[in-house]
């Protein structure tokens, strides 16, 4: 197996691969700058791991070696030490190969040959999602691949720690050849390859989006078109259609050449990809909200994933004219509980209310905490046959001229305004650490009010709706 061609300095780690799944022009653009612009806590945030005191206290159990050296070489020679000793859990240990360098959360040592004596190691990260993702996965055979070049022996499984202290573990050979794939065409673009740019909403996640996103347009290229798929693209220019507006302004002639998409589809894509060259909306049908004169409740809620805490349900309830927000907020995330139970008790004076929300996130986090903490049977069942998507709604009946059908895009695009101009999911964690951390009064204020903005935003969209139609 070929060894990699980059100079020592062009170092590849786990979260090479994170970036790279991402959005692959991440890497070049971060390469062009010469240093990761992410702040620490993004960067902790956005590798889907917990805080440092939240992570020990899954393993407690375990006789565990501290590394976590701010000196990568140092403490990959602590780690190589402890390795050689046979201590039986490594956390925030460091491997380094040439210029592959992982930080694996934990080593494990397994009974077995390999070149330290009759045990071997075995790596494992903590994540918060409950989901096994790509990134999990080839993170973890990049593990293995440096494993197997400092102890003799590659291991067979990579394992993920859930923040409930469940494992779950998968085979590095079942995605191995992909792995290498995906290692092959890193070292190529750190080399100097340009990426092949296709515009997702997985972009967002790079500190680089705001200029793919305005490439993207400047080329009028077809991945703006939402949730549009790279092998759709792929054979929708295989027959001469190479941009937004070609595909808008295509004959039926043109379009009967595209194989591989379905007639309905590829009229679908059309209609998106006429949106966005007229930059208008298109209506299919009536959206189809509820038009109930009882009380309505928007719902929109903060979490801090590094703490695993959902910590603000924000509450905009509707009467007539009357618009109201509702805080209920965990100031302290052992207060989560209480939050919960307060949450609860309001919901009760509000029986039969529909629940509006944006996206799939709050039904998620209710079921959680409904699991977690337990409900009245009746708010179970509002929560069941009351809920409406106001995203799903939307994607049967509208067409907007916009690539990601985010609350933000879409409201920003039919004139609502956020007050605070940093607002957005992930300052909102940023946020919450500093009022935890540092009792910060206007940072805890800049949580709420852009809390209310969202259900303001999302109920925005609903009266849009209702006077559209």
């Amino acid at each position: 197996m070929g060894q990699p061609l980059l100079f020592m300095s062009q170092k590849i780690t786990e979260q090479t691969f994170y970036k790279y799944l991402k959005c692959p022009t991440w890497l070049t653009r971060e390469l062009q700058a010469g240093v990761d612009i992410r702040e620490p806590l993004i960067r902790k945030l956005q590798n889907e791991g917990l805080l440092g005191i939240t992570e020990l206290e899954l393993i407690k159990d375990k006789k565990v070696d501290t590394v976590d050296l701010d000196d990568i070489d140092e403490a990959a020679q602590r780690t190589a030490e402890l390795m050689r000793e046979g201590a039986q859990t490594i956390y925030k240990g460091a491997l380094i190969y040439q210029n592959w360098v992982g930080s694996p959360d934990i080593l494990e040592r397994v009974e077995g040959k390999s070149n330290l004596g009759n045990w071997y190691y075995i790596a494992c990260d903590i994540k918060r999602s409950k989901y096994l993702k790509d990134e999990y996965k080839f993170q973890g055979a990049f593990y293995a691949e440096i494993l197997e070049r400092l102890q003799g022996i590659r291991p067979v499984q990579g394992y993920v720690m859930r923040s409930d202290g469940s494992i779950e573990g998968y085979l590095i050979d079942e995605i191995y050849k992909d792995f290498r794939l995906a290692l092959d065409d890193i070292e190529e673009i750190l080399n100097g390859k340009k990426p092949v740019h296709f515009l997702t909403s997985n972009c967002k996640q790079s500190p680089w989006f705001s200029e793919c996103e305005l490439e993207t347009r400047e080329c009028d290229d077809l991945s703006l078109i939402n949730k549009v798929w790279r092998s759709e693209v792929d054979v929708i220019r295989a027959a001469g259609i190479n941009s937004v507006s070609e595909l808008a302004n295509a004959s039926s002639h043109q379009l009967g050449i595209v194989s591989g998409i379905t007639k309905d589809r590829l009229n679908f894509l059309q209609l998106q990809a006429t949106a966005l060259k007229d930059n208008r909306v298109l209506k299919l049908a009536p959206v189809n909200f509820p038009n109930d004169p009882g009380p309505s409740l928007v719902i929109d809620i903060e979490s801090d994933p590094l703490r695993d805490v959902d910590y603000m349900i924000g509450v905009l309830l509707v009467e007539g004219e009357s618009v109201k927000y509702i805080d209920f907020t965990a100031r302290d995330p052992a207060n989560e509980k209480r939050m919960w139970e307060e949450f609860l008790h309001f919901m009760q004076k509000y029986p039969n209310a529909y629940i509006y929300h944006y996206g799939w996130y709050e039904i998620d986090v209710f079921r959680k905490l409904v699991a977690k903490y337990g409900a009245p049977d009746s708010t179970v069942h509002q929560f069941e046959t009351k809920m409406i998507d106001v995203l799903t709604t939307f994607r049967e009946s509208v067409i907007f001229p916009m690539p990601f059908y985010s609350l933000k895009d879409i409201a920003k695009h039919l004139g609502f305004k956020w007050r605070h101009k940093d607002a957005s999911g992930l300052n909102s964690v940023l946020w919450y650490h500093d009022w935890i951390e540092k009792g910060d009064q206007n940072a805890l204020k800049d949580i709420i009010e852009y809390n209310e903005d969202d259900v303001r935003a999302t109920w925005f969209l609903v009266e849009w709706a209702r006077k559209s139609d």
